[in-house]
């Protein structure tokens, strides 16, 4: 099936990093920052994994980078780090840029539509992100971690009762389209510089939203 607009799905399904916001890098950079210590392989480990692994959430990565690390990952360590990590990226999430077309294209929904968040990003987090960006009240619901996207995909599927072929997922990772695959919705994906995963994959492909809106 060939996309040429989003107007014809009822329930869509929205990624947040470089999808929304072009934060893949912060995060990157995030990760490989709280290593100090970690050699160059590992820290080489570390950053290919997040890139092609991008809709996993840190509550899944940070306790294996930590291994990788050979820093011993009690639940005290990985609270501590993951508060370093959130205190490094929500500001610079919120300031990066918007991908193009994206704001536009969002606050073009239609009547008939649904829009939902769905993303690794803690689910207090990510509602704040949306609130200081002024778009939370876009999205009829927000799924952050620890809620795995294919369990938000099926739960807002029969809630709204609407057809799999009238929904789609929109993100840039392996992780969105094995939710898009597992659920049996439509995949859109935005290509970004950091991700390989367009190489895989042969349908639908965007490297933006301006030829959407």
């Amino acid at each position: 099936m060939y996309i040429k607009n989003l107007k014809e799905f009822k329930l869509i399904f929205w990624d947040f990093d470089g999808v929304i916001k072009e934060s893949v890098d912060v995060k990157t950079e995030a990760y490989l920052s709280l290593f100090p210590s970690a050699s160059k392989e590992v820290l080489k480990q570390i950053k290919a994994h997040h890139l092609e692994y991008g809709g996993i959430s840190r509550l899944e990565k940070i306790p294996q980078y930590l291994k990788w690390v050979g820093i011993q990952s009690t639940n005290q360590v990985i609270s501590e780090y993951l508060d370093k990590f959130a205190n490094l990226v929500v500001q610079k999430v919120i300031n990066s840029p918007w991908v193009p077309g994206v704001e536009q294209l969002l606050k073009q929904k239609l009547t008939h539509q649904k829009f939902l968040i769905v993303t690794g990003t803690p689910q207090e987090e990510i509602q704040e992100i949306l609130i200081q960006l002024n778009i939370d009240s876009i999205f009829e619901n927000i799924f952050g971690a620890p809620t795995q996207k294919t369990d938000a995909i099926k739960w807002a599927l029969n809630h709204y009762k609407i057809e799999k072929e009238d929904s789609i997922l929109i993100g840039d990772s392996k992780t969105d389209w094995s939710a898009a695959e597992e659920t049996g919705i439509q995949f859109l994906l935005r290509e970004t510089n950091s991700s390989d995963v367009s190489s895989k994959f042969s349908g639908n492909k965007i490297k933006d939203f301006l030829g959407l809106i």
